[in-house]
């Protein structure tokens, strides 16, 4: 779990590195500046729905690592959900990784993914 005033660059690598251990892959950074982008970015916006669109965007349109860039975008969006007490319902777990892929795509922007999350993301 994620709260966003902690959210370090440290931690969105680690989140990453437990997922190519999980999975196999590259773990190489490819940009590192795009990880301090999302943090800083990140970490200035107080609504967790929005701070989460974000993340997910941002990791998957502008690729901190070699491989597994939307599984981490998908992973950080739902810690940093859980973060604020949300989550995201298992009916609609496996949207937020379709999301990830429309954006790899184009057709999915920050607005959809905030729209979605503010329909769907639930306090428990």
């Amino acid at each position: 779990m994620i709260h966003m005033q902690d959210l370090t660059v440290e931690q969105i690598v680690a989140l990453h590195a437990a997922i190519i251990a999980r999975e196999g892959g590259d773990d190489r950074i490819i940009s590192e500046p795009n990880l301090h982008q999302l943090v800083f970015r990140a970490n200035l916006i107080a609504d967790p729905i929005s701070r989460t669109a974000l993340a997910l965007f941002s990791l998957v349109a502008y690729p901190a690592f070699r491989e597994g860039n939307e599984k981490a975008a998908v992973e950080l969006a739902t810690q940093i959900l859980a973060g604020e007490g949300y989550c995201i319902p298992g009916e609609h777990a496996l949207d937020l990784a379709r999301m990830a892929e429309g954006i790899l795509t184009f057709t999915v922007e920050p607005e959809d993914i905030g729209a979605w999350l503010a329909a769907h993301a639930k306090k428990p």
